[in-house]
């Protein structure tokens, strides 16, 4: 066990929990330079890479935890859930998807329904994704995450009024998740409530939007655009 290296990751962590993001990859930095060893110091640091878009470095990060016999199972399958992320943002879907359901098999949590959720919407099968959604929902009914992926299944089946209503309920639980956020701006859109949805849509862009987040701020930007211009051309009606 590396003391120094785990005393550097103490000092990460207590930036990271304070939002010194650059502090604490500093910290973390200099702790894997000196063996940080303690499981909370990795895990948190690998986060902190994969919300910065070092998805690769992350990858790393996760794969080591997860052949380290000094772990626990617990460990190990944060490990996996996390480096499932990084599999996903480096383009490799399939193996995410695989390992996500490998862990499914073996446990039960909103994390992990919300994470396998999401991306079978990304994989594009709508009706493993709704089937799979509908399922998170019953086994957690007041999860944001959970609510937001079955909010975006309906709303790519075209089942705008549940979808809204899904959005709603999860927009009440989180207000600021950036997905819900947008989507409801959409709906909102094609609803012909413009200024609606440019009150949605400007909350937003206020969000805090990082590689992780499953919509980009130039796409919100972009609906944002298209709504102003035509409250712009209404006006001039």
């Amino acid at each position: 066990m590396g003391l120094i290296g785990n005393i550097y990751g103490m000092l990460g962590y207590y930036c990271h929990v304070r939002d010194k993001l650059e502090r604490a990859m500093h910290f973390y930095e200099r702790g894997m330079a000196h063996d940080m060893s303690r499981p909370s110091y990795k895990l948190a640091y690998g986060v902190l890479l994969l919300k910065s878009g070092q998805f690769q470095k992350a990858k790393d990060i996760f794969s080591s935890v997860l052949i380290d016999p000094r772990y626990n199972d617990s460990v190990r399958n944060t490990a996996k859930l996390n480096l499932s992320l990084a599999y996903w943002k480096l383009g490799d879907i399939d193996t995410a998807i695989e390992m996500l359901k490998e862990l499914h098999r073996k446990q039960r949590t909103a994390r992990i329904y919300g994470t396998l959720g999401y991306l079978l919407i990304e994989k594009g099968n709508l009706e493993e994704a709704f089937k799979y959604n509908l399922e998170a929902v019953k086994y957690d009914d007041e999860d944001p995450v959970i609510l937001d992926n079955l909010a975006q299944t309906y709303y790519m089946m075209g089942k705008l009024k549940e979808a809204k209503k899904c959005f709603e309920k999860a927009e009440s639980l989180k207000e600021d998740q950036v997905s819900t956020l947008y989507y409801l701006g959409c709906i909102y859109e094609q609803e012909g409530n413009l200024q609606a949805a440019r009150e949605k849509l400007e909350k937003a862009l206020e969000c805090n939007i990082n590689p992780l987040s499953t919509v980009t701020r130039e796409a919100i930007q972009q609906k944002l655009d298209e709504v102003n211009l035509a409250i712009q051309s209404s006006n001039l009606k």
